[in-house]
């Protein structure tokens, strides 16, 4: 049985000069559906007044008559109605998927836990209005190495029950499959799903989610490289890929909620940007309300109990860069990327979090 152990040591490069304090907010979780767990929650809030005074001479002091004077205050302005009218079902769904050798366990996990997460959250909104998007985490299309002379070039395959067709849809693939923060429409390579994705034009679902195109899109396979997750992040939410001719054309909307979801089983250590540069820019994107963002992470954990076979701990641990990014937000939550089952984070913390986030959302 083997345990692969992260850097025993946090990088001091430019990607974890997060600050080492912050207030934790609404819906504040951390599960671990590997071991016997419950999710806690916490919450802060604070809130300030002020007065101010006058010197109130006019007012007190005599008038040459005798009489005081006095002043006709009008009555208090009608205040808008402050209930939020909520995302009512318009959410907008990020899943930042790692593609390294290690992941192919956790691209089931997740492609095995996703109908019930989407069903759970779809329940409760009779007009569920989703854009879904899985991102290019590495700036590369997967099928280079397919089509190289390694493989179809010269052994006219992508290796051993691969189901990859050597040169059947390279006049399908652009500039956009090769861009950091694009949406994925054409997985390759060993456990990708190894044909395009019919998205109507788009580089995202639109409407209910369909399990299996989520699994064209979701299903990245191992022939990645270790990515800059975190930064992937902030570019497929960046003016130049959803801007009217950038790759992502139409996927982030002002009125609807955001969720990312990070997922990798090991340390990010490809990220230039640091925890707050990566909130930063996630906030500005939502237009300054980070309360409009949910961020999830499944991510190495404390080993507690008997190690899993190919599994990452965080052994000995560290603070890990992801987790410092989704802790900047007042709604976040992590599980273990371990877990012999991911649905009980997605349809239990996660969800959960999605509701309170979205009952509680002001549209822009």
């Amino acid at each position: 049985m083997r345990r692969l152990a992260l850097a025993a040591a946090v990088l001091t490069g430019c990607n974890n000069d997060a600050p080492s304090g912050f207030a934790t907010g609404p819906g504040v979780t951390t599960f671990q559906p590997s071991s016997s767990s419950s999710g806690a929650a916490s919450s802060t809030s604070a809130s300030t007044s002020s007065t101010s005074t006058g010197s109130g001479g006019e007012d007190s002091a005599a008038n040459s008559s005798g009489a005081v004077s006095t002043f006709d205050m009008a009555p208090p302005p009608d205040l808008d109605d402050p209930t939020p009218e909520g995302c009512k079902g318009k959410i907008d769904f990020l899943f930042l998927i790692s593609a390294l050798f290690t992941m192919r366990h956790e691209q089931d996990q997740l492609l095995a836990s996703f109908p019930g997460f989407m069903e759970t959250i779809a329940t409760d909104f009779v007009d569920f209005d989703a854009h879904l998007m899985s991102v290019n985490v590495d700036g590369t299309w997967r099928g280079d190495y397919c089509e190289s002379p390694d493989w179809c070039l010269n052994k006219g395959n992508c290796g051993e029950d691969v189901d990859y067709e050597c040169g059947k849809y390279v006049d399908q693939v652009g500039p956009c499959d090769e861009t950091l923060g694009a949406g994925l429409v054409f997985n390759a390579g060993p456990y990708a799903y190894n044909k395009p994705c019919d998205l109507g034009g788009n580089r995202y679902m639109v409407g209910e989610p369909d399990p299996e195109t989520f699994k064209c899109i979701a299903q990245v396979g191992t022939f990645g490289d270790d990515p800059p997750v975190a930064d992937s992040l902030v570019e497929a939410l960046s003016p130049n890929l959803n801007g009217p001719e950038g790759c992502n054309a139409g996927f982030l909307r002002d009125d609807a909620l955001l969720v990312f979801v990070f997922i990798k089983d090991n340390e990010d250590d490809e990220s230039w940007l640091s925890a707050k540069k990566v909130y930063e820019a996630v906030v500005a994107a939502k237009g300054g309300d980070d309360h409009a963002v949910v961020a999830l992470a499944i991510i190495p954990q404390v080993l507690m109990g008997e190690p899993v076979a190919d599994c990452v701990y965080n052994d000995p641990p560290i603070q890990q860069h992801l987790l410092d990014v989704i802790e900047l937000f007042p709604y976040h939550a992590d599980g273990d990327i371990c877990a012999d089952s991911y649905a009980p984070f997605f349809k239990g913390a996660a969800a959960s979090l999605v509701h309170e986030a979205c009952n509680a959302f002001i549209p822009q």
